[in-house]
């Protein structure tokens, strides 16, 4: 096969990492399927399935009191008023 062939099979192999590492964010993202009321108003909801957030470590406290891990993890919660910061 050569070079070219070897290329295409290691975009091909990146591409499946890619995508099993898409379903496993998305499957840790959904598998807690719960709503949550809190007396403030604030309400957590069930994840979009269709978002995927980073990993990076940048926590925000959620108006629920509930730690997330970024913005994004909690935007994807339905959290939208939130502070930086773990909670207390």
């Amino acid at each position: 096969m050569g070079k070219n062939g070897v290329y295409v099979i290691e975009l091909f192999n990146v591409s499946k990492m890619k995508n099993l590492i898409l379903s496993m964010l998305l499957f840790s993202v959904t598998a807690c399927e719960k709503t949550e009321e809190v007396s403030s108003g604030c309400q957590e909801k069930t994840p979009n399935p269709n978002v995927a957030c980073i990993t990076l470590y940048d926590p925000v406290c959620g108006c629920n009191n509930k730690t997330y891990g970024n913005s994004c993890v909690a935007n994807a919660h339905g959290i939208t008023n939130y502070t930086k910061g773990e909670c207390k």
